[in-house]
């Protein structure tokens, strides 16, 4: 390690090089090393990492330019050739062509070359202007090939018309084009015309071309204002996942706005003039872009679109590339797979998905390791004997680590929260995944195959619980229920606490109609529960000093609360349509006595809402009611009237006072014992100790809210006696 580390500081082309090896997509090593070497001038060095960079980035028209050049001041023709050849077949890049059309100008001097040279030089720009001719920035491309055509000196009055006619030519082509200097390139033309045609003669060529020339500049002076002067063209190294300033996404939108401008035709070409120019651009935003997975798909789609079958073996070719630079994309992954599928290429449909797993589960392990270290430091430290003394009472987090407490400062605690929050998003990602490779299979295999992938589920060990139901679900509906039911038991062995699971599987016995299984899940799923939402609601309270714990089971609590609600509502449903109404009265006293908190009117309306329409709510309340989700999350208030009134949210009555819905929950009271579990969120605020010290934080637990005092009219307030009592109170913030 210690020789890496000294490698790092001496070596800085081996430093970045190590760079590269481990994360070959980081264009801003890339680019340093390319300096690097190139700065050193060891030919075959320089060979080597420019090969090994195209590899992966073989459309940057920047370095192959630098790559040409590199090769063209040591005198390399031969090399300079073979790299035109490789990549002017797949790259668009003004600077790159007219690199390659001054290079030929170089080797086929017209001065000596004679109609031979000029022939080929010829030939270079009109394939210069054939391939990127139509770009905005060409403009300068277009001036060099009318310099070289100015400077020709003819031997002939034949030849003199000749080249008049090649430039008056050449004019038409480009002052059709919305280049950026269209208007100075008009300028240089009518000056041009003057010059060598008769007044009526001008006047007659600038009045033909005027018109296309209007409707180019039209489109330019739209282009300018849909892109503002802000557009860039060259990489931009970055993911939207790291777009921390909205610079990415600003830049995706002017080239959407760029796009749809084409799209428009204002230039009123043919069709497949249009589709030139659209995929044109759509290329260009590639090579700017090449780490935004929507551009590819973009692109992909508007192929697609002209027709699937011509164009599915280019788009075929153009995902791989995108996937090559986003291996981690589940919408590049997913369009690949589904185009190779189509094509019948089953078996590298599903290498496309593999390979998706393989970079999630690499990313996983490497999150893991990060948090794996960082526990260990936290063990080091109590180890080293840094850990907190029992009494103390300092605003830093605590951990219980082997039995021993050790501080936990507030930016460890937030990284590991961090982390951890990372890992369960790949976790979820690779299930993910791994579903939609078992679905593949599934289409195009059969079911031996979904199997088979079933089986693969042991080389990662973190498969969320979505996994294991889609694969029953797949045998299910492959006639082997017994199948099914078998691998929800095998689920239930590691999911038996997860919330979402069981509500997962309660739904999979309505659905096979399993009455008796259904019967003992649900009551296994309350019992598991409740008994992890006592634990968390104890130890909430017992270990008010570790926020990081405390944080953990607070969201915890959260999600078994509202699975809780979720899966006893599942029940209400199903009772409800297909059993019996004492079933249905008996389930909702014993959800009332579990959440007291919760409104009894819309635990009522929840069973006779319809898919499409809430009748009660919204005609006899005239409020609209919020819907379970699996988060809970708060959906967005409508500001819609009925009949002159507001909607309002379904509440608690204001009528029936009591203490615990004076201050709209019942806090910390809930009592566990007699099977009442609190349904607001339970636990300290994360920065509590920051404000107040542990005394008076106890105390403000144990007193009783405002509600026991009487109706609101009736609080009485005595701030400046508050303001006493804390005064005399010890461990004051600051004391420590």
């Amino acid at each position: 390690m210690s020789e890496k580390k000294e490698r790092l500081l001496l070596d800085v082309i081996g430093g970045l090089e190590d760079a590269v090896e481990q994360n070959p997509l980081d264009y801003k090593k890339w680019a340093q090393l390319i300096e690097q070497v190139v700065s050193k001038d060891k030919e075959e060095q320089v060979r080597a990492t420019f090969d090994k960079y195209f590899a992966i980035f073989r459309f940057d028209a920047r370095q192959w330019n630098n790559y040409v050049n590199f090769e063209l001041n040591r005198g390399q023709f031969n090399n300079v050739e073979q790299i035109f050849a490789k990549c002017l077949p797949i790259t668009n890049d003004v600077d790159l062509c007219r690199t390659y059309v001054s290079y030929v100008r170089r080797v086929n001097d017209v001065i000596t070359g004679g109609e031979k040279a000029r022939t080929t030089v010829l030939s270079a720009f009109d394939f210069a202007v054939n391939k990127v001719g139509i770009d905005v920035d060409s403009a300068e491309l277009w001036k060099d090939y009318l310099d070289f055509f100015k400077s020709w000196t003819p031997s002939s009055s034949w030849e003199q018309l000749q080249k008049t006619d090649l430039i008056r030519r050449l004019y038409k082509r480009c002052l059709v084009i919305p280049a950026a200097k269209i208007e100075s390139t008009w300028a240089e033309y009518t000056k041009w015309e003057n010059d060598v045609s008769t007044p009526n003669s001008a006047s007659k060529f600038i009045a033909d071309l005027s018109t296309s020339y209007m409707e180019a500049r039209s489109w330019n002076t739209e282009y300018k204002n849909a892109t503002k002067g802000l557009l860039r063209r060259r990489t931009i190294p970055m993911t939207l996942q790291d777009d921390n300033n909205g610079v990415l996404a600003a830049q995706i939108d002017l080239w959407f706005r760029w796009l749809e401008l084409e799209k428009k035709n204002h230039l009123n070409l043919r069709d497949h003039e249009l589709r030139q120019r659209v995929e044109y651009v759509f290329k260009q935003a590639t090579y700017t872009l090449p780490f935004v997975p929507e551009m590819w798909f973009r692109f992909n789609r508007y192929m697609l679109s002209e027709s699937e079958e011509a164009n599915r073996q280019r788009c075929i070719d153009l995902m791989t590339e995108g996937f090559k630079l986003n291996p981690g994309s589940f919408l590049v992954a997913f369009q690949l797979s589904e185009l190779l599928e189509k094509d019948n290429s089953h078996d590298k449909a599903a290498e496309v998905l593999s390979n998706l797993i393989t970079h999630l589960s690499k990313h996983h392990d490497t999150l893991k390791q990060s948090l794996e270290t960082l526990n260990a430091k936290v063990k080091e430290k109590a180890l080293n004997g840094q850990q907190a003394p029992k009494g103390d009472d300092s605003d830093d987090d605590m951990i219980d680590n082997g039995h021993v407490e050790v501080k936990l400062s507030e930016s460890e605690a937030l990284e590991i929260l961090d982390l951890e929050s990372k890992l369960d998003d790949l976790s979820r990602s690779v299930t993910l995944a791994y579903i939609n490779l078992m679905a593949l299979s599934k289409r195009t295999q059969g079911i031996k195959e979904v199997r088979a992938v079933f089986k693969r589920r042991k080389n990662f060990e973190d498969l969320g619980y979505e996994f294991y139901v889609e694969n029953a679900l797949t045998e299910y509906y492959s006639d082997n229920k017994k199948i099914a039911d078998r691998v929800f038991d095998l689920a239930m062995k590691n999911f038996s606490l997860d919330g979402d699971f069981l509500y997962a599987y309660l739904d999979y016995l309505i659905l096979t109609n399993s009455i008796e299984s259904i019967k003992v899940v649900f009551e296994m799923a309350l019992t598991n529960l409740q008994q992890q939402i006592s634990e968390d609601l104890e130890s909430i309270q017992l270990t008010k000093g570790n926020i990081l714990d405390q944080k953990k089971r607070t969201v915890r609590l959260k999600k078994s609360q509202t699975a809780m609600k979720r899966i006893i509502k599942r029940y209400i449903r199903f009772a409800y349509n297909y059993l019996d109404l004492d079933t249905v009265c008996a389930l909702e006293s014993r959800y009332l006595q579990l959440f007291p908190d919760d409104d009894e009117l819309s635990l009522f309306i929840d069973r006779y809402r319809g898919s499409a329409l809430d009748a009660i709510a919204k005609y006899d309340l005239c409020a609209e009611l919020k819907l379970d989700s699996e988060d809970e999350e708060e959906e967005e208030q409508t500001k819609k009237s009925r009949k002159g009134r507001k909607r309002r949210k379904l509440s608690a009555s204001e009528d029936n006072y009591s203490p615990e819905s004076a201050s709209g929950s019942a806090g910390n009271s809930s009592i566990v014992g007699q099977g009442q579990i609190n349904s607001t969120q339970v636990g300290q605020p994360e920065n509590q100790f920051g404000f107040v010290g542990n005394t008076i934080y106890s105390l403000l637990q144990v007193l009783p809210n405002a509600g026991y005092f009487g109706p609101p009219g009736e609080h009485i307030f005595n701030s400046s006696k508050l303001v006493e009592l804390f005064n005399n109170l010890p461990d004051l913030p600051g004391d420590n």
